[in-house]
């Protein structure tokens, strides 16, 4: 499917890992497809979230992504009048199996807390936390406003479908959490118990029950260990 004249290294090998990796196996191009789970996404939006990346670099993988069918592009009618690339069904896909990797990351090689050094949003962490409730309430519906390190964020979820946004819901939400990156990210990695954070008051959670109930519910538990 990869057109346009780019040359990129394959493994020659007849497997689906393999071949996956052939795709989306080079530098930055994960991350691409986790902001996209966010939502639709303008160009210069991914620019300014992928510290480093370099201009050039970012639309050769962006031309890779849609030349192989797991991002679209779309322009968006008056007064927006812009082009925005967005996730494909393929996509959707992929990003869903990216979910348990990010968890694995999370939960095993992220740090505690993070460093000085570390770029953070908070989109980064909500996006797979999103896709876990919907995977666990694929009829339901809420939103949820999250403050981390003292930045908003919302999550709009309505069936199958999750949008990850800056700043607090416009008409309010089901349930309001606070919290350090670090304790949500040990959180949704399920390394961290929520009892644990909530005793330590590193996170705090209000709402109806039962929107509670469903940001509880899915978050993963971590695997039974043998002694």
């Amino acid at each position: 499917m990869y057109a346009l004249g780019m040359t990129r290294r394959s493994y020659q090998q007849f497997c689906g890992l393999a071949s996956a990796l052939d795709s989306v196996g080079e530098r930055w191009t994960l991350l691409i497809v986790r902001d996209l789970m966010a939502g639709p996404k303008r160009y210069t939006d991914l620019a300014a979230s992928l510290h480093g990346i370099g201009t050039s670099l970012l639309a050769e993988r962006v031309k890779q992504l849609d030349a192989d069918g797991v991002i679209a592009r779309r322009e968006l009618p008056p007064p927006a009048a812009s082009t925005v690339y967005e996730l494909t069904d393929a996509g959707w896909e992929l990003a869903d199996a990216l979910v348990p990797l990010a968890i694995w990351g999370a939960r095993h090689q992220l740090d505690s807390d993070r460093t000085p050094d570390q770029h953070f949003q908070p989109e980064w962490s909500l996006t797979v936390f999103a896709r876990l409730i919907a995977s666990r309430e694929p009829e339901g519906s809420g939103v949820y406003d999250f403050t981390i390190d003292g930045e908003s964020v919302h999550i709009i979820h309505a069936g199958s479908s999750t949008t990850v946004t800056r700043g607090p819901a416009p008409g309010g939400a089901d349930a309001t959490v606070t919290g350090d990156s670090g304790t949500v990210a040990g959180v949704v990695a399920g390394r961290l118990l929520v009892a644990d954070a909530l005793t330590a008051g590193s996170l705090a959670i209000e709402g109806t029950d039962t929107a509670m109930n469903t940001l509880v519910a899915a978050i993963p538990r971590m695997a039974d260990r043998p002694n």
